[in-house]
């Protein structure tokens, strides 16, 4: 199965707190660069993605909770 997002697209989604961190996650929007660990086997309820946000930080953010953003969508930087 293929990844639901690529690198270059823009998403925006809650960032992926580690197990058993039960704060609220912020919310993100950024570029991603890259999808998961590059390790085969994640389990799906932790799958990631790194995004490079508007101030060039970047973050770790939860799949499951991500979509794309649409240009006319977007933040502005």
């Amino acid at each position: 199965m293929s990844a639901p997002y690529a690198v270059g697209d823009v998403v925006r989604g809650p960032e992926a707190l580690p197990p058993g961190d039960h704060r609220t996650p912020d919310t993100y929007e950024g570029e991603v660069v890259q999808v998961g660990s590059g390790w085969n086997g994640v389990d799906a309820a932790h799958a990631y993605l790194w995004v490079r946000l508007a101030d060039r930080t970047e973050r770790r953010l939860a799949i499951r909770g991500c979509a794309l953003v649409a240009p006319a969508e977007r933040s502005a930087p």
